[in-house]
């Protein structure tokens, strides 16, 4: 018989680092959200150092802003960074789906298969976790068959840089997104890198767009509610 896989040790500020950014990736901290330590050592179930630690993380990558001595907010959508960030993600994420399908396995063309139809049926239920879960895993199948583990890092550092709950929480988004991700897997199967990566950049080009529509529309209705009030 042979051995099962020893767990993988994690110290106590990489589990503080991981579950706080997941809370925000989720959306459970929305942007422009105040943290206080004592709010995240409670929610998190975490001591304060380890606390500490993930963010001061976040604070460096832009996710957090320092507010005063105790607490910080969740970084407000800027439009600006995000436009900048989506480009880096198109020069990514492009090579990676062009490489990637040039190598990719039939077993990991099933399980994006499988992961789309996992994507639809979260729909269906209303479940957006499971939706984006399984969006993100589509997509690094994708690119972990370019095998260029430094091109597969620098895009999970892209993906962290913003929450992508907002994207799915935009009416109609998540309903686009699966016909997009349907795109990219036919050009998948088809064994089409050019195809798969045009794709690619076509999906982010309209998530980014979801995204301006989004923050320009929430921008006007507060600044409508600061003019009634004046």
């Amino acid at each position: 018989m042979g051995r099962s896989p020893s767990p993988v040790f994690r110290t106590k500020r990489e589990v503080a680092l991981d579950s706080l950014q997941n809370a925000i990736e989720l959306g459970h901290y929305a942007p422009g959200q105040s943290l206080r330590q004592f709010q995240l050592v409670k929610d998190l179930g975490v001591g304060s150092t380890p606390v500490r630690e993930a963010v001061l993380e976040l604070l460096a990558r832009g996710i957090l802003v320092q507010e005063s001595h105790r607490s910080v907010r969740v970084a407000e959508l800027d439009l600006d960074r995000l436009r900048n960030i989506y480009r880096v993600r198109a020069l990514l994420e492009t090579e990676a789906a062009r490489l990637g399908t040039a190598k990719i396995a039939d077993a990991a063309i099933e399980q994006m298969r499988a992961l789309l139809r996992q994507m639809i049926a979260a729909k269906r239920k209303g479940d957006l976790e499971t939706a984006n879960r399984a969006d993100r895993d589509f997509r690094a199948l994708l690119y972990a068959a370019a095998e260029n583990p430094i091109l597969v890092d620098l895009i999970q550092q892209t993906w962290n840089l913003f929450p992508g709950s907002v994207l799915w929480n935009i009416p109609g988004r998540v309903a686009q997104s699966i016909k997009e991700h349907q795109v990219i897997l036919d050009a998948v199967v088809r064994r089409d890198p050019t195809a798969a990566a045009y794709s690619i950049e076509n999906h982010l080009r309209s998530a980014l767009a979801a995204l301006e529509a989004h923050v320009s529309a929430f921008a006007k209705r507060n600044g409508d509610k600061r003019s009634r009030k004046t």
